[in-house]
């Protein structure tokens, strides 16, 4: 066991590789990715659209929400059942995620039916049915999962903080109103979908075993001749931080849900690769610093965590964690202890060790599954990152120093210019947390 922090210890990092990518684009636009891997004869097949929530106005919060869970009810000649079976028999289910930035319609299927597969992805984004019978239906599954979403205190927590550094910008709105839901119709969510959904700024990824020829052959001939308008231009995200509370009272709550953070530097900085080892090392790990000391030593929260969470051009890193109520302002008082003492002490060559053995350990089994490569394809395409990124990013955690750990943390964790944004009951945590920041009720916000 490493004495520093009761971590066990850690065998040198086998050497990294990252799997061979074939890359090309068809006439219309669109960027294909291949990946030939593993040894289980399946193919995963993701087709990702240039449209996320951050792509909504304002009187469109959570529309794209409603996009995602039409894409499901039919295409083509295929109604909502027919659709799924179809993706049944290849041997998948077929998955529509959407985020921020992206929407992603996805499978994986038996590896004989890849090229099928691409097919019917191919149509689910060009003919979608968008049946007006549905609405009502997918409106009112909107509704619940609305309602629940305010119950939640992390939502709440979330929405608080993201509204002080973002505004009105889609970023900033994490919750819509039952009233621009039930306002929602078919029309606008075909007009949406139409106006984003491109050729140009969309990318088809397949990984697994499959036939790499028979595979863009199908490409070729499912996105043959898509044309569609080009896409609105979207806000740029202008994030912005100032040490103040913003507090949502919850009567009689037995915990305060916080979150503590400030915008950082995004993936295309050279300083993101270490930004992420500071933030494993701080609160980022099971064996980081606040984890250790609000968790296991004070005993205050279960599960805290930080983490930095990035769009295109813009970053922010935050500190999370549900408190006991009597602790709120206790463990507000370590973890701003924790990020000063960081920036200015250099951590033990040892712990830093681990943590980097960690971050650098975690980024490899990523790489491990045809759906991890996936993800990290599409992590890279997202924020204008090359291979030769990915490929270095075990060597650059590894190389790094405890005086590069230091010098992140006091260029860009900043507790005097940190935003606070708590869940809890005020009138129980007031005094306690008055000396943190101006406090400002949010909750009817």
């Amino acid at each position: 066991m490493s004495p520093s922090t009761g971590a066990p210890e850690v065998g040198a990092l086998a050497p990294f590789s990252l799997p061979a990518v074939e890359r090309t684009t068809l006439a219309e636009g669109l960027s294909v990715a291949l990946v030939p891997s593993g040894s289980i004869p399946k193919t995963y097949v993701r087709l990702v659209l240039a449209i996320g929530t951050g792509s909504e106005d304002s009187d469109e919060t959570w529309l794209t929400r409603l996009i995602g869970d039409y894409l499901k009810e039919g295409a083509g000649d295929l109604d909502s059942t027919a659709l799924a079976d179809s993706v049944a028999r290849m041997g998948g289910r077929l998955n529509v995620g959407v985020e921020e930035d992206t929407t992603t319609i996805s499978a994986s299927v038996l590896s004989e039916f890849a090229p099928d597969l691409v097919r019917l992805l191919a149509t689910v984004a060009r003919e979608p049915k968008f049946p007006e019978s549905e609405l009502e239906r997918l409106r009112a599954d909107l509704l619940r999962r609305l309602d629940l979403a305010k119950s939640q205190p992390g939502t709440l927590a979330a929405s608080a903080f993201r509204w002080a550094l973002y505004g009105d910008h889609p970023y900033g709105r994490l919750l819509a109103s039952p009233e621009l839901i039930a306002g929602f119709t078919a029309d606008a969510v075909r007009a949406t979908f139409e106006a984003h959904a491109s050729p140009q700024t969309s990318s088809l990824y397949v990984a697994g075993l499959f036939d790499r020829a028979a595979v863009l052959d199908a490409a070729g001939a499912a996105f043959g001749g898509w044309t569609a308008p080009a896409q609105p231009k979207r806000a740029a995200a202008s994030a912005a931080s100032a040490r103040a509370i913003h507090l949502v009272h919850r009567p009689g709550a037995e915990q305060s849900t916080l979150s503590i953070g400030l915008p950082v530097p995004d993936p295309g900085s050279e300083d993101y690769v270490a930004l992420s080892v500071t933030n494993a090392l701080l609160g980022g790990s099971f064996y980081s610093r606040i984890t250790l000391n609000i968790r296991e030593d004070k005993g205050y929260t279960y599960s805290p965590r930080s983490q930095v969470t990035a769009h295109p051009g813009d970053a922010y890193w935050a500190q999370l964690a549900d408190v006991t109520t009597n602790v709120t302002g206790a463990s507000m008082h370590e973890i701003f202890a924790e990020i000063d003492r960081l920036r200015a002490e250099p951590a033990a060559a040892e712990e830093l060790a681990g943590i980097q053995n960690y971050v650098a350990g975690t980024y490899v089994l990523r790489h491990a599954t045809p759906g991890g490569i996936l993800d990290q394809l599409a992590f890279l395409d997202l924020h204008g990152l090359d291979e030769g990124w990915a490929a270095a990013y075990p060597d650059r955690v590894l190389a790094l120093t405890t005086a590069d750990v230091q010098r992140i943390a006091a260029d860009y964790l900043r507790p005097d210019e940190m935003t606070i944004a708590i869940v809890g009951d005020s009138d129980a945590i007031a005094e306690e947390i008055a000396p943190y920041g101006e406090v400002t009720d949010v909750t009817s916000t």
